[in-house]
């Protein structure tokens, strides 16, 4: 099906067929796969690629993604900056066209991003923009305070949209999907993230590249899963069950 004929039911239904998985889930990493998963197989004909990150502070993280959350503090001359409870953008499920694309664990770039600064993620196009449109503010990269999160995203959803991956700039005019091979290689026209935060300010977003034009109005269409999914896995979050196998 392609994401520009989604309706209210289509996504009834994608996430009837999800939740009883999503609901036994005993980690987190499980039931974000067990969504993109779905995501990608029932809209096969636009998405490209579907992943889901959270925000995990640093010394909650696996040896590996630590590791590489340090790699790119290191390559931004940011390491004195991070700290233990520095939250990192995690990649928790990812399912696309290419078989690499579907363990996190193969990502080359993603693992996690370490958010050390409003500096830092200032300057990566995407992310800013990502973290502005689902309403974070960027001080809040700074202080860390997760009541900031709570109060700013509160219990709603957010959308982060990007109609034209190829020619889309931000007020500094830089291309926000900084990957152009990707997007020329693959066909990428339309990128649309749905996020929102957890009680305990721990932010989860939903990206999703897709090949042709996707209306604004469809991608708004999928904003209902992020709450579906935050209230199932809620207890998760709470008890610091993230990763499988840690």
């Amino acid at each position: 099906m392609q994401i520009g004929r989604v309706t209210p039911s289509s996504i009834t239904d994608l996430w009837t067929a999800v939740e009883p998985f999503i609901r036994d889930a005993q980690r987190l990493e499980p039931a974000a796969q067990t969504l993109v998963d779905a995501v990608y197989r029932r809209f096969e004909e636009s998405v490209v690629l579907a992943r889901m990150f959270v925000t995990v502070p640093f010394d909650s993280l696996p040896p590996s993604n630590r590791h590489f959350a340090k790699r790119q503090a290191d390559k931004a001359e940011e390491a004195g900056s991070l700290r233990t409870v520095t939250p990192v953008l995690s990649l928790i499920g990812t399912c696309g066209q290419e078989p690499s694309w579907n363990d996190r664990r193969r990502s080359n770039n993603h693992i996690g991003i370490p958010l050390i600064s409003s500096v830092f993620v200032d300057g990566i196009p995407m992310i800013s923009r990502l973290l502005k449109e689902l309403g974070v503010p960027l001080d809040w990269v700074d202080s860390q305070d997760s009541t900031m999160i709570e109060k700013t995203m509160g219990r709603s959803a957010g959308l982060f949209f990007v109609g034209d991956a190829a020619q889309a700039t931000d007020q500094r005019g830089r291309k926000i999907i900084v990957a152009q091979d990707f997007v020329e290689t693959y066909g990428v026209k339309a990128v649309f993230g749905i996020g929102g935060a957890y009680v305990g300010g721990q932010i989860v977003v939903l990206v999703v590249f897709c090949r042709g034009d996707v209306p604004r109005h469809a991608a708004e269409s999928f904003l209902s899963l992020t709450a579906l999914f935050k209230n199932k896995t809620a207890g998760l979050i709470g008890e610091g069950r993230i990763f499988d196998g840690f």
